[in-house]
């Protein structure tokens, strides 16, 4: 009993530690909070922020400024790696890696070095052409040659003319390949156009069909209900804006100002719109907090798992993926 009282408590002592766990995943959230602030006329634009979890004890930091990006990282006590990029950052050297421009220069030289070897191969075809079709004028000419042997004169200036000749003939090859491997290219792209337009004619009947079942309909209307939701909870709780704006012409000012009153209403938040009919200018500064609990995403995800019409229309999407790999 002695045995059995402590194995239970052992057992106990698991459960409890696992199920905090798993509470302290699903309910503890991810806060973020942000900033950030512009001027284009400065080209200056400057962001800031931060995500947290476990009252801190997790921390992802990353701004923007100048045109470089920085992102930090730390778990308890230990940081995580440094990583800043953009036009003026620099990435720390890590041994056994290589830098951009060092690939992109060995790619550079790859190319180059194959593009000498087809242009030497494609010489040493040229040059085999021309000694056969020589070969071929010089048995064709000793063919119809008489038995007595012509004036010296006279094979003189044959030599000449077919010397003349032969680079002519060359260059007609050229041109008629060239316009061969044109053709080709054409004929291929014609094709694959054709095929494409083909596929489409023949499964558009089929997502006609997909698009208008019930079942499918169902299943779209349970994931755009879910996604609203999903989103709301996203979506910051704290969203503060202050924008001017101003254009070259008044006219187009007023234009984007009567837009945003229709929409006004709708806006989140605190928002700040601050018109200037004499310059133009685009200035302003944001401020957003909000969380995001990992309950919300399980809870999702299962509302969809658990309709029957989501897994049917998820089963049927695969069936015609495949069909038409």
């Amino acid at each position: 009993m002695l045995i059995l009282k402590i194995a239970g408590i052992i057992l106990a002592a698991i459960l409890g530690i696992l199920l905090l766990a798993l509470c302290t995943v699903l309910f503890v959230p991810f806060c973020y909070r942000g900033r950030a602030r512009w001027d284009a006329g400065q080209k200056d634009f400057r962001a800031r922020g931060r995500i947290t979890w476990l009252l801190g004890l997790v921390e992802l930091r990353f701004a923007f400024r100048d045109g470089r990006a920085s992102v930090r990282g730390r778990v308890a006590w230990k940081k995580l790696g440094l990583s800043q990029t953009g036009d003026r950052g620099e990435q720390p050297d890590v041994p056994g890696q290589r830098t951009k421009e060092e690939k992109q220069e060995e790619e550079r030289t790859e190319e180059k070095q194959a593009v000498r070897e087809e242009s030497r191969e494609r010489k040493k075809e040229e040059d085999h052409e021309k000694e056969r079709e020589k070969d071929h004028q010089r048995a064709e000419e000793t063919e119809k040659a008489p038995e007595a042997a012509p004036a010296p004169e006279k094979t003189a200036a044959k030599a000449a003319q077919a010397d003349k000749e032969e680079p002519a003939q060359s260059r007609l090859e050229k041109i008629r390949r060239r316009f061969q491997k044109i053709a080709q290219k054409i004929k291929c792209t014609f094709d694959r156009i054709c095929a494409k337009i083909n596929l489409i004619t023949e499964k558009k009947e089929q997502i006609a069909a997909f698009l208008s079942d019930e079942t499918h309909k169902k299943a779209f209307c349970i994931a755009k209900k879910e996604c609203i939701r999903l989103l709301g909870s996203v979506l910051p709780r704290q969203f503060s804006l202050s924008v001017r704006f101003g254009f070259k012409d008044p006219y187009h000012t007023g234009q984007l100002l009567a837009g945003i009153a229709v929409l006004y209403p709708f806006l989140p938040g605190d928002v700040r719109v601050e018109p200037d009919f004499e310059e133009r200018i685009f200035q302003g500064k944001t401020k957003l907090r909000g969380r995001l609990y990992t309950a919300s995403l399980v809870f999702a995800a299962l509302q969809l798992i658990r309709r029957r019409a989501v897994r049917e229309t998820f089963r049927d999407i695969r069936g015609l993926l495949r069909a038409e790999a």
